[in-house]
């Protein structure tokens, strides 16, 4: 059984999700895959069809088959992928119906289908509590692990958002610089049209004047002209 859980599935980055969204994370497994969602509906394992698998092997493929509250007998996976589907359609029958539940669900069916088979043909005084402690102390291990390996995620988490806000803060900063840097470049660019426009007006008045002295020049020419004559 902890074949399925200390794999990649289990654990791997593509499939971590946040306890709080366990049940988004199923429901969106099962639209995805156009399989049903059996979490809404008590489940119990199929003692016979666990037998007949074995428990480390519906661990190892990571489903358990369970008895639905319609009487129907499904199998229940939380990571739907073709290799695993492929794997059910081996051990089960073709036409079994597959159904998608949380992680935490399936981990108690599995817990449950090893149970099963634990004490599937054996007395029941003999595999009673006997049966029972190994699997509640492999689930109390695992329940262990899956803390420990959240707390170090969280950590690690925490040291990339640190390292984010630091490189926001840089990039806030340097916009900061940016916009500083726009401003001066717009009063500057306006002291140079303030500049354009005073040249314009002096050069304006220069031509003006230069139009008054040259008529002015014009009619003395004009008046001398006139006197020798």
């Amino acid at each position: 059984m902890d074949e399925y859980f200390d794999s990649d599935t289990m654990f791997g980055d593509e499939q971590r999700v946040e306890p709080g969204d366990e049940r988004s994370a199923a429901i969106a497994t099962a639209r995805s895959w156009e399989l049903p969602y059996l979490d809404d509906e008590p489940l119990l394992i199929d003692s016979e069809s666990a037998t007949r698998v074995g428990g480390e092997e519906l661990a190892r493929i990571g489903a358990a088959p369970v008895r639905c509250g319609d009487g129907s007998v499904r199998v229940a996976l939380a990571d739907a992928t073709p290799e695993r589907i492929a794997g059910i359609r081996e051990h089960f029958s073709g036409a079994v119906e597959i159904g998608v539940v949380k992680t935490s669900t399936l981990v108690s069916l599995l817990d449950a289908a090893s149970m099963a088979v634990a004490s599937a043909g054996a007395d029941p005084v003999a595999t009673g509590a006997a049966a029972a402690a190994p699997v509640w102390g492999r689930s109390l291990e695992r329940v262990l692990s899956l803390f420990d390996t959240e707390a170090t995620r969280l950590q690690d988490l925490r040291g990339k958002l640190q390292e984010l806000g630091g490189e926001m803060a840089a990039r806030e900063q340097r916009v900061q610089e940016l916009e500083t840097e726009l401003q001066r470049i717009r009063v500057e660019r306006l002291r140079d049209q303030e500049a354009a426009d005073r040249l314009r007006h002096d050069l304006a008045d220069r031509n003006n004047r230069l139009e008054r002295a040259l008529s002015k020049t014009q009619e003395l020419a004009a008046i001398m002209q006139g006197g020798h004559l």
